[in-house]
């Protein structure tokens, strides 16, 4: 492996500079990237408020690209990342570990959909474009980045932010999409509307901390409550839902992210209800 501090590696920087506006950018920078820390799979995503779309992804199993579509198609807004963007984020790098809920692993969105990927490990180089975010992610499948990867990493995410933001705005440029702009985008949260004809706001505060992967005392350090109070609002949003279990309001939530026929305005839950009666 390169040394970020080597010839070599400053001679792959001065190749991969003027990469930046070309279509086979990405594939270069994860090929730069792989010469210095061993990784198993990349891509890049763009989140602009309104859509998520997928620019780039490198060596990904055939489990992992199914995954992809269904983040596509809207699990994103189960995802820790799509919750940590939206509340704002600066341009760097960021280690997934470090942004993610402290029992994401155990939450059933993690169970059913991350784990079967094997993602061990992710670092995230991102880029805030005039509020909105590319997202290139280098990813383990097995093991963990070790603390050299991280210092070399960390070194190096100044020069590979900006590249990535040349290279964007030079494609933004060229499909003729302005950047000049700056406007604060709405990141429309699915749990805006997910149960508000049946719920209370700090219920459905409370719904989205659960399926993000909070435990009870982080939910309760979020929402500045204590945990007889989480309790509490346990125990009425079940029976408000008419459910016994977290297995149960994950299925919900899937089946409300599935229907169609909502908008953003909508609550999910009350057309679920009626498609129920209907049926």
């Amino acid at each position: 492996m390169l040394d970020v501090h080597s010839s070599g590696w400053y001679q792959l920087l001065a190749e991969l500079t003027p990469k930046t506006g070309q279509p086979g950018f990405f594939k270069v920078l994860s090929d730069a990237l792989g010469q210095i820390i061993h990784i198993d799979c990349t891509g890049a995503i763009f989140y602009d408020g309104t859509e998520v779309t997928n620019v780039f992804e490198g060596n990904l199993s055939p489990e992992y690209s199914e995954y992809l579509k269904q983040y596509l198609q809207g699990m994103y807004l189960l995802d820790p990342h799509y919750s940590f963007l939206s509340n704002g984020v600066e341009t760097g790098i960021y280690r997934f570990r470090d942004i993610a809920p402290d029992c994401f692993h155990e939450s059933k969105y993690y169970e059913s959909f991350v784990k079967p990927v094997g993602i061990t490990d992710e670092f995230d180089f991102i880029v805030n474009i005039n509020n909105r975010y590319l997202d290139f992610y280098l990813n383990r499948l097995s093991g963990e980045f070790s603390a050299a990867d991280k210092a070399a990493l960390t070194a190096i995410a100044p020069m590979i932010c900006y590249l990535i933001e040349t290279h964007w705005q030079a494609q933004e440029k060229t499909s003729r999409q302005s950047t000049q702009t700056t406007y604060t985008p709405h990141y429309h949260s699915f749990f805006d509307s997910f149960g508000k004809s049946i719920l209370t706001s700090r219920e459905q505060e409370v719904v989205k901390c659960i399926l993000h992967g909070h435990s009870s005392k982080s939910l309760a350090d979020k929402l500045n409550i204590s945990l007889s109070t989480v309790k509490i609002h346990r125990k009425n949003i079940y029976q408000k839902l008419d459910i016994k279990t977290q297995s149960e309001l994950f299925s919900l939530c899937i089946q409300s992210l599935s229907l169609t026929e909502s908008s953003e305005f909508d609550d999910p839950l009350s057309i679920l209800k009626s498609k129920r009666i209907s049926d």
